[in-house]
């Protein structure tokens, strides 16, 4: 942190390292320059040795904090010993330095990996922040007066601000009716923000003053009319590569296996490259279960499994301590949580510690950029249908009904249909006026027209113009809020969690591809599924159904009712201020027994009501 005329309190500020002691239990450490104050906290994975110890000092003018990995930073070291650098570790902490040190701010367009990192520079008097491109690192700020607070958690800057915590309305109203999280860069606290994905921020002793700018944009990558056959060799390359990046530790790596087609895609591929290098690696899997067959995939688990051999540990996350953990959860993620399978991914990475696994590899990123979500089907037909491709719209539109008989997916075909009509037929503003009307498709919930046009009025509204800028969408507004659970989930427990198909070249790869690529006679993400002919088993690669990373909490609710109206109803009281009490009680009593699935409003509601609690939120005026 930094102050502009005034000392840091150092024993403040070294409650602030310490609150967050289980993203970093191997090692401590701050430094203290006048009114300037860094700490960390350090979760040894590459090079356990003391000399990943940080604050890290380089050259005597730069102190560098940093949280993450760079992947490739044994190929950046041989780039810079070739340059005349020399290096005292063998940390990618070191790496990092020393390339900022040789490019400057350009630096961050060399690395591949992950990372929240300020560097002091003593000599130029600046303090730069960079965030990794897709945001899978956090990085949180807050400039109040003559202070500049940064963290890789909220909880760490109310600890150093002073006053009263206040919610920050537009965006909690946002969360409460359209599930949105995390999408700008405020947070649901007052004056709290995040450094987005792809920008740095420079911070200017001297005067006080910070600068924004952003250095990544996936928009900007160019389509590519490649062959679909080399499409699936690139995928395939580029998704090697990036696996074994993220194989690199010098601690045990597991796997978050769900069963679906991406994190199978994972395991599997990992699987092949420790085979073919030789070595004797154990290797563990963890997987989320229920005994309800309509919301299990150990059908597929085991299958993977079996293909692989690895070793599989598995949960079954029950109602019964849900909210016994609620709470605690809570506190973790800083801000509530849109649905039950953020518990289910909780007890996902206690189950990896458990089991001694310090760095996890998980699927997110994948349904985002390969068209994985049903959503993507009206998208494509609305395109085929814009231009006239008639062909390739009635080629497509068979595959998914015949595919949708053997599917377990809950959104019906006739809405898919009927929302590729309307957006390639409908003009936009007719469209922009029923959807005014009819409530922008909130009306059936239990807010006033005007709470629901003041949620959308601070959302872009998305207009579906083409697959890409819908792929694009997605990133946006579902991605960085499943990162944020992810980080928050996995470091709660002391792990690492590392995403494969966020490594920014297979994205670009994927984004510059032609939709027909990700979605080809029905089949969602055929790039990956051909791609990795011969690496995914055969019932995993023609696999039709999708569950998604899901728990049953419809029928939590529904089986038990009188549980869930008693935390609604204390939720709606601590959110009095924000929506009306009676309307929503009301709401939920009309569907008692009947809550249908992927309805997540009571559970969002409840949540908010915990979070308002143990942050002790106040409601401005």
């Amino acid at each position: 942190m930094f102050r502009k005329n005034n000392e840091v309190d150092k024993e403040k500020f070294e409650q602030m390292i310490d609150i967050i002691a289980y993203r970093g239990p191997d090692d401590r450490g701050a430094y203290y320059e006048n009114n300037i104050a860094l700490g960390h906290r350090r979760l040894a994975i590459i090079d356990l040795s003391k000399e990943g110890h940080q604050p890290f000092s380089y050259k005597d003018r730069y102190i560098m904090v940093y949280n993450g990995e760079i992947y490739n930073f044994r190929e950046l070291r041989e780039q810079l010993r070739h340059k005349g650098y020399e290096f005292a570790t063998k940390t990618d902490t070191e790496v990092l330095i020393a390339m900022y040190d040789c490019y400057g701010k350009e630096c961050v367009k060399h690395l591949n990996g992950m990372w929240a990192f300020a560097v002091y520079d003593r000599q130029q008097q600046t303090i730069f922040c960079s965030r990794d491109r897709f945001g899978v690192k956090p990085f949180y700020y807050c400039q109040s007066g003559q202070d500049f607070i940064f963290a890789s958690e909220i909880k760490q800057i109310l600890l150093m601000k002073q006053g009263d915590v206040y919610a920050n309305r537009q965006r909690l109203l946002e969360y409460l009716i359209l599930g949105d999280l995390d999408y700008t860069d405020e947070t649901l606290f007052r004056d709290v923000k995040q450094l987005k994905g792809g920008y740095n921020l420079t911070l200017h002793i001297v005067t006080g003053a910070c600068t924004l700018e952003q250095y990544y944009d996936l928009s900007r990558t160019r389509a590519d009319r490649k062959s679909y056959r080399a499409a699936c060799d690139d995928f395939r390359r580029l998704f090697e590569r990036s696996v074994a990046l993220r194989l690199r530790a010098d601690v045990p790596v597991g796997y978050c296996l769900s069963g679906g087609l991406d994190s199978s895609a994972i395991v599997c591929m990992a699987d092949s490259i420790i085979g073919r290098s030789g070595k004797e690696v154990e290797q563990h899997t963890v997987s989320s279960c229920f005994e309800d067959k309509a919301y299990d995939e150990q059908e597929y688990i085991d299958e993977v499994v079996w293909h692989t051999q690895v070793t599989p540990h598995k949960i079954f996350a029950s109602e019964q301590d849900l909210f016994e953990n609620l709470d605690e959860i809570i506190w973790h993620m800083d801000e509530p949580f849109s649905s039950t399978s953020i518990f289910a991914q909780w007890h996902v990475f206690k189950s990896a510690k458990e089991n001694h696994l310090t760095v996890m590899l998980d699927g997110q990123g994948a349904d985002e950029q390969l068209a994985g979500y049903t959503g993507f089907y009206s998208v494509i037909f609305a395109y085929y249908l814009r231009r006239f491709r008639l062909i390739k719209f009635g080629r497509e539109l068979y595959y998914y009904c015949k595919n949708r008989r053997v599917s377990e997916t809950y959104v019906a075909a006739k809405d898919v249909i009927l929302n590729a009509l309307v957006s390639a037929f409908m003009p936009n503003r007719l469209k922009m006026y029923l959807k005014r009307k009819l409530g922008y498709g909130y009306s059936g919930l239990p807010f006033s027209e005007q709470l629901i046009e003041q949620a959308v009025k601070g959302r872009e509204i998305y207009q579906v113009s083409s697959p890409r800028e819908y792929s694009l969408d997605h990133m946006k507004y579902s991605m960085s809020s499943l990162l944020h659970y992810e980080d928050r989930n996995s470091m709660a427990h002391s792990i690492e969690s590392r995403v494969p198909f966020l490594d920014y070249r297979l994205a670009q790869s994927i984004y510059s591809m032609p939709v027909h690529y990700k979605i080809r006679k029905g089949m969602t993400k055929s790039v990956m599924r051909d791609g990795l002919d011969g690496i995914l088993p055969d019932k995993i690669k023609n696999r039709v159904s999708k569950l998604g990373f899901v728990t049953p909490e419809e029928k939590w609710i529904n089986e038990n009712f009188d549980q869930f109206r008693e935390q609604l109803c204390g939720a709606c009281e601590k959110l009095k201020d924000m929506i009306d009490a009676g309307r929503v009680i009301k709401w939920f009593d009309d569907n008692k027994g009947e809550i249908k699935r992927g309805n997540y409003l009571p559970w969002r509601i409840i949540c908010a009501g915990h979070w308002v609690d143990v942050f002790r939120v106040k409601f401005d005026d």
